[in-house]
């Protein structure tokens, strides 16, 4: 058998790799029903440019006239840059229209980014902003 001290390197490497496994996880869009789209109309409250993944916040009047918060989960700033979009291309006050996928439970939330083609930002003057990655 060898000696304890011989299998230090060893046992330190599993540990760090185990130790490390986390930090490769990236959750999917489980959450999310990927077979239905819908459209939500509303005036965006917020705009965050940010990793891991852009947000963008609006409020949606739902069929009786309440006001929902929603909240919308895009890609990273890098990818969504590929595709046109800029720091400033959202801002509070804009009135969208978006294609989103939204959360299987119900809740105000969605999914809108590369991976569900068709999901898309437009504007009231018709501009769009969706994922197609443009020549650079």
């Amino acid at each position: 058998m060898r000696p304890v001290r011989s299998r230090i390197p060893s046992l330190l490497v599993a540990l760090l790799l185990t130790a490390a496994h986390p930090l490769f996880a990236h959750h999917g869009n489980s959450a999310y029903d990927e077979n239905h789209q819908v459209t939500i109309v509303g005036t965006v409250t917020e705009f965050v440019w940010a990793n891991p993944h852009c947000q963008i916040f609006l409020d949606v009047a739902d069929d009786k006239g309440k006001v929902v918060h929603w909240g919308i989960e895009t890609n990273s700033p890098g990818r969504i840059s590929r595709a046109g979009w800029k720091k400033s291309s959202v801002k509070k006050g804009d009135h969208v229209a978006l294609v989103i996928v939204a959360a299987k439970n119900g809740a105000p939330i969605g999914y809108i980014g590369m991976g569900d083609p068709g999901t898309k930002l437009t504007f009231d003057d018709g501009r769009v902003l969706d994922f197609t990655e443009k020549d650079q």
